[in-house]
């Protein structure tokens, strides 16, 4: 093990972002696509990335919506292992359906990433749209994550969560929020203590 230890999402994955994720499968501009699949690095932390293979597998964890034809049929929560202690953990994330577009943020919950350690204590990290979370559509920012990658006109941000304890992580778990956004997760690299 050294410093960052990049999760893979291969099992939790729940939709193939190269087609259409939110409406129709043959929309070209529901998806997010990187112009290759290989590691990715953005600050210094490497980021694994799901190869889709054409438009075969699944290569990210989009959480459930209420709107759309795709979104409502997602998981209102995704868990991945961890197994270990870690000083943050770095998502490729940030960018969402139906999220914050420019003006007045609502600020609503739209994704929770719960910590389940080994001790059985549980800690939540509560992401807000219009904070952390903005829609995917263009590169809109928001002051609590960063731009990362333009996947064509697209965006994905970067942001870390901070765990509070120095206990192991058996497990990361992503949850949706009760807004109205379909939140997106397309990588996860934990630093370890």
């Amino acid at each position: 093990k050294g410093k960052y230890l990049p999760i893979p999402l291969d099992k939790a994955a729940t939709i193939v972002s190269t087609r259409g994720m939110f409406f129709d499968e043959a929309s070209t501009v529901e998806r997010m696509i990187f112009p290759d699949w290989t590691p990715k690095t953005f600050k210094g932390v490497p980021f694994q990335l799901v190869d889709p293979q054409g438009d075969k597998a699944r290569n990210v964890i989009l959480l459930h919506g209420p709107q759309g034809t795709k979104a409502p049929t997602m998981p209102k929560s995704v868990t991945v292992p961890c197994n270990t202690s870690a000083r943050a953990i770095h998502l490729l994330s940030g960018a969402s359906g139906w999220g914050y577009q420019g003006g007045t943020a609502r600020e609503t919950v739209s994704m929770i990433v719960r910590l389940h350690y080994e001790d059985g204590k549980i800690e939540d990290h509560q992401l807000k749209d219009g904070v952390h979370f903005a829609d995917y559509i263009r590169k809109i920012d928001v002051p609590g994550s960063e731009f990362a990658f333009a996947l064509r006109g697209q965006q994905i941000r970067y942001l870390a969560v901070l765990p509070k304890r120095e206990v192991l992580i058996k497990e990361i778990e992503f949850v949706k929020g009760p807004d109205r956004t379909a939140p997106i997760v397309m990588a996860v690299t934990v630093e370890t203590r």
